[in-house]
């Protein structure tokens, strides 16, 4: 009776998981090139990304989900900072900076179709100035399983993809290219 005890413990470990990884976001060849499109434009400092409370990280099925950055702003930031510097926008002395906040991240894996959403509000300030103010958000679905080993990393993969299509709609703004001249 003891022994089947002890075994209930190691069960229920191993039927929550661990959580998962995403993969580090790789920069996208079309965004940049959005970025270079319209020369010239005015380099970016550093940009800044923070999250609404409850909105700095991401659970799937009670399962977290982990950033190989560490926190998901600090992959949001690294994703949009790799971009700019390959577009030629980023300098560490620039006067234009990027404010990022996270306002809506979650992945769902449902039993058959999984959905998530990302948005954030992106502020851009020449000095103290406001020139460019504006909330974006993009929502996807994809496949998805009944069986948390299939529907947990699908639900991680599918994070990239949406990032990606966020930042394609800020690069598409024509305000916010506006607002980098």
């Amino acid at each position: 009776m003891k022994k089947t005890l002890l075994l209930v413990p190691l069960f229920a470990l191993l039927l929550q998981g661990c959580g998962m990884t995403m993969t580090r976001y790789e920069p996208s060849f079309d965004n940049v090139q959005k970025l270079k499109q319209t020369p010239p434009l005015h380099a970016i400092s550093n940009p800044q990304v923070t999250a609404e409370s409850g909105e700095g990280s991401l659970m799937v099925r009670a399962n977290p989900i982990k950033s190989p950055t560490g926190s998901i702003p600090a992959h949001i930031q690294d994703a949009i900072t790799e971009e700019l510097r390959k577009a030629g926008l980023l300098d560490p002395n620039a006067t234009r900076h990027l404010q990022v906040l996270v306002v809506k991240n979650q992945l769902n894996a449902g039993m058959g179709t999984g959905d998530g959403k990302i948005a954030a509000r992106f502020t851009m300030l020449d000095g103290k100035n406001v020139v460019y103010d504006a909330t974006k958000e993009v929502s996807h679905q994809w496949s998805s399983s009944f069986f948390g080993f299939i529907a947990i990393p699908n639900a991680t993969n599918a994070y990239n993809p949406m990032l990606k299509d966020l930042l394609k709609d800020l690069y598409s703004d024509p305000q916010f290219i506006q607002a980098l001249k």
